[in-house]
């Protein structure tokens, strides 16, 4: 296990490094510790790489590493992080990655206040980076040994740096400079969970976000879903698709963005 904790502190420091790929995370898409478990500690680890050659070669590096912790009280503490990496040639063309930590308060009551922090950096959209705090007030609406159905809502503080690299350029605008933008918004979410058969589970939820402005009222919808495929104690196959619609983007790019993958994870 030691090394295993050595690869999400290393994934952690490399995080730093790099440049993220997702305008905001799907959150509820985190490892949770479950509740009928004495574990103390839950972890999981993903990694790929690919290269092919084009007019230059082409490699793509990717990681991702996410570890809970039971605290004392029944309190919850979750760090997840992730970088990506494309190189064409000599040259580093697009890359990715975020940090995050959320702390839950005593979750084995069905009504809970949760808080998280993120920092996400160059979003292959233009997101340039962006720093936002969110406190919750989370209900667990429905849960039993195989199902669980929640929902939260709260306000969050965020700090956004757009560029244009992501607008095509018959859409760029004269003035290019970054656009950065300072707001709260208001954000909830609908999370279910539920274990299909023994060895596959689905996780799914919306999210929906406003920005407490008169100068923009037009919301930022998302959704995840993931399927997961259990093979043995250790490892899953994941298949996941996320997904984000922006009414009124900062910037102008396309107002829908998508990821579709799959990942082999191992899970101590």
């Amino acid at each position: 296990m030691k090394w295993l904790r050595f690869f999400f502190v290393l994934n952690l420091f490399l995080g730093f490094n790099y440049q993220i790929k997702a305008q905001f995370l799907f959150t509820e898409s985190f490892l949770l510790i479950p509740l009928d478990t004495n574990k103390h500690y839950v972890g999981r680890v993903a990694g790929s790489f690919s290269s092919q050659t084009q007019k230059e070669i082409v490699n793509q590096f990717a990681a991702r590493a996410e570890l809970v912790t039971r605290l004392k009280n029944n309190n919850i503490l979750t760090f997840a992080n992730s970088l990506q990496v494309l190189t064409n040639g000599g040259q580093t063309v697009l890359s990715g990655g975020y940090l995050f930590a959320r702390f839950r308060k005593n979750i084995i009551r069905s009504l809970y206040p949760e808080y998280y922090a993120q920092f996400q950096w160059l979003e292959s959209r233009g997101l340039q980076s962006k720093f936002s705090l969110t406190a919750n007030l989370r209900q667990r609406i429905y849960r039993d040994d195989i199902m669980t159905l929640a929902t939260a809502a709260g306000v969050l503080l965020e700090y956004e740096k757009w560029n244009f690299d992501g607008v095509k350029t018959q859409d760029l605008p004269i003035n290019t400079n970054p656009i950065t933008i300072y707001s709260p918004r208001f954000n909830w979410y609908l999370s279910y969970e539920n274990r299909i058969t023994e060895n596959v589970h689905i996780n799914t939820a919306i999210y929906y976000f406003l920005r407490l402005s008169f100068a923009e009222s037009l919301p930022r919808l998302g959704m995840h879903c993931r399927l997961d495929f259990k093979i043995n104690s250790h490892l899953t196959y994941n298949l996941n698709l996320k997904t984000m619609y922006e009414y009124q983007p900062v910037v102008p790019v396309n107002n829908l963005w998508y990821n579709i993958n799959n990942e082999l994870i191992y899970t101590f």
